[in-house]
C-alpha cells in the first residue's frame, strides 16, 4: 500500500475487520464467512455462481482453498477460463467481501493425499458418487454406487484462488462505504458504494 493508504486509519480498520472475518473463518463452522459464493464463466459465457467451503484463507496474500470433485462442471469451466470471484457476506457484521482474482487447481499429488488423510469420513463420502457431478440422474439419492469401488480421492481436487483485488463493503444506517484494494501495487482506493 502507498504512504499515504498506510496512514489511513479508516481503510486499515475496515480491512482489518475484512481480514479477520476472512482469516477465522476456515476454522469455524458457522462463520458467514466460511461459505462464500464461487463465481465462474461458463462455458456459455454465462455467469456460473455455486456456494463452496472455505478451507485455507490467506489473509497476507488474501489466497484461498477450496474443495471440490475434480469432475464437476465449475472445474472445466476454469479450464477453459480461470476468471473468478468469491463473494463473502456477514450479515451481524454488515460486510460484504469480493476477491476478484483467478483460480488454478493444485496439481501436488502428495498434497493431496495429505489433505485427503484429513478429511473427516462424512466429507470424503461426497467425492465416492459413481456418476459425474453434473450429470443427471432418475433417483434423488447421493449417487453413490456400493458395488463400484471408489475412494473417493481419485475425484477430490483442491482449487486455489489467487486474489487481484479486494472490494470492501461496509453497510451502515450513516451511510455506507466501500474500499478496494489492488494486490499487486498494495494500493487502494474509496469507491462510491
Amino acid at each position: 500500500m502507498s504512504e499515504k493508504q498506510e496512514t489511513a486509519p479508516e481503510a486499515m480498520a475496515l480491512i482489518d475487520r475484512a481480514s479477520a472475518l476472512f482469516s477465522t473463518a476456515p476454522e469455524n463452522a458457522d462463520a458467514p464467512f466460511r461459505y462464500p459464493i464461487l463465481s465462474t464463466v461458463a462455458r456459455d459465457g454465462s455467469p456460473n455462481g455455486r456456494i463452496l467451503v472455505l478451507r485455507t484463507a490467506k489473509p497476507a496474500t488474501w489466497q484461498a482453498t477450496l474443495h471440490t470433485d475434480s469432475r464437476a462442471e465449475k472445474v472445466a469451466e476454469l479450464a477453459g477460463n480461470d476468471a473468478a470471484m468469491l463473494v463473502f457476506y456477514d450479515h451481524q457484521a454488515r460486510i460484504q467481501l469480493r476477491l476478484k482474482g483467478t483460480i488454478s487447481e493444485n496439481l501436488d499429488k502428495t498434497a493431496l493425499e495429505s489433505i485427503w488423510a484429513r478429511l473427516p469420513a462424512h466429507t470424503r463420502l461426497s467425492y465416492q458418487a459413481s456418476p459425474p457431478v453434473s450429470s443427471s440422474n432418475n433417483a434423488a439419492d447421493h449417487g453413490i454406487d456400493p458395488s463400484v469401488d471408489l475412494s473417493g480421492f481419485e475425484n477430490f481436487s483442491e482449487l486455489i484462488f489467487s486474489t487481484e483485488t479486494v472490494d470492501i463493503l461496509q453497510l451502515a444506517r450513516s451511510g455506507n462505504r466501500r474500499y478496494r484494494l489492488d494486490i499487486q501495487s498494495g494500493t487502494g482506493t474509496w469507491l462510491p458504494p
